[in-house]
């Protein structure tokens, strides 16, 4: 055991990936209406990743956008309202516009989360919105609509959206959303895979990691040294996990243009002992972070796998195959892995995403990309 540890496997340098802030969207509807008071627009966009909310409130993401010109003589107070009934909290805005002005004004509907819990399966909202005017001292309607709009539950990953000019633009990066290091689950298994930081399974005491998971709280030197103490940490959630009966399931993995997939959250991964690659890849990027290192999920054609930064600011990963946790050693899905990064490292570094993306959970962190939970 001691001497494998002595060989260092593969590490790469790497110019990573960031995660991008835009939203983009798919097909917008647009609603103009002109009359010698007011000329408006609405923008509503869809579908709508439930997963994705709390990152859209975040980040200001709009889910309806009212353009409204006042081509009169006279300054015009308009009040805007919209919701996803039964779903969400009215978004209100009340703004004067004045003599030939036109404002633009995004909205960012406040969804209820013990309703929007309860959806399981793809749903219709009805997004109902009103523009109303101010006529002395009292609201009139100038415009109301009630539009369907596609959402998709908490537990399903929309990988892609098309914008209104028919172009495909990848979500990888709120991946992110699903990699929850505070749920109490990934505390439970960090407490359980602490007591595989024994001799027993690798050499944790020549690192000072006997029955101790810190983190990058290293004082060595070496990148070697540095890509051994970060695997040791891996290591011992892998043998936690492996222990305890977790297994791969071969299930359609469907990253790329026009995709939605179920995405199972850490816990139910836990719960179940099982998930498909992108599932391991979340749980382990979840533990990873959750120890205040720094987890990539590398997104290929087809498969995912998970990544770390051996030492803090240097840019060098590691990867690990967890796939394998059911039918071989960690020493063996950690080569395998690096394998994987090593082959797909030219796809992974050009500009087109479709071929390959390193995910950089810490930078989408930094952009607002937040836990689901």
């Amino acid at each position: 055991m001691k001497k494998m540890w002595a060989v260092l496997v593969l590490v790469l340098a790497v110019g990573l990936m960031g995660c991008s802030e835009q939203r983009t969207t798919t097909e917008q509807a647009q609603t103009p209406t002109s009359t010698f008071g007011l000329e408006t627009m609405v923008t509503y966009y869809e579908p709508y990743p439930i997963a994705f909310y709390n990152t859209f409130y975040e980040l200001g993401e709009p889910d309806i956008t009212f353009e409204i010109k006042n081509p009169t003589d006279g300054p015009i107070t308009v009040r805007l309202s919209s919701e996803y009934q039964g779903y969400s909290n009215p978004a209100i805005a009340t703004v004067t516009i004045m003599p030939g002005e036109t404002k633009i004004i995004n909205q960012t509907i406040p969804l209820i989360k013990e309703k929007i819990e309860q959806i399981k399966t793809k749903t219709k909202f009805s997004l109902h919105y009103r523009i109303e005017y101010e006529e002395n001292g009292q609201w009139k309607v100038w415009d109301e609509q009630t539009v369907m709009i596609d959402a998709y539950p908490m537990d399903t990953m929309v990988w892609a959206w098309r914008d209104d000019e028919g172009n495909w633009w990848p979500l990888y990066d709120y991946i992110a959303v699903f990699v929850t290091p505070k749920d109490p689950s990934i505390q439970d298994l960090l407490a359980v895979a602490k007591e595989y930081a024994t001799d027993d399974f690798g050499p944790y005491s020549d690192y000072g990691l006997y029955r101790s998971l810190p983190g990058y709280q290293y004082q060595g030197d070496s990148d070697e040294e540095w890509t051994i103490y970060t695997a040791l940490h891996v290591m011992a959630i892998y043998n936690a996990l492996q222990d305890a009966g977790m297994s791969y399931v071969n299930t359609p993995i469907a990253f790329g243009k026009d995709a939605v997939q179920k995405v199972k959250l850490p816990k139910e991964t836990l719960e179940t002992l099982s998930g498909n690659c992108i599932d391991g890849a979340v749980l382990f990027a979840s533990a990873i972070e959750a120890l205040g290192m720094h987890p990539y999920i590398v997104i290929v054609p087809g498969h995912a796998f998970v990544a770390w930064e051996v030492r803090p600011g240097s840019g060098i990963i590691n990867a690990l195959e967890t796939t394998m946790i059911g039918s071989a050693s960690f020493e063996e899905a950690w080569e395998y892995g690096n394998q994987e990064l090593q082959q797909y490292w030219d796809a992974l570094q050009d500009d087109d995403p479709w071929n390959g993306v390193i995910i950089d959970i810490e930078a989408c962190r930094e952009d607002g990309i937040l836990p689901i939970e």
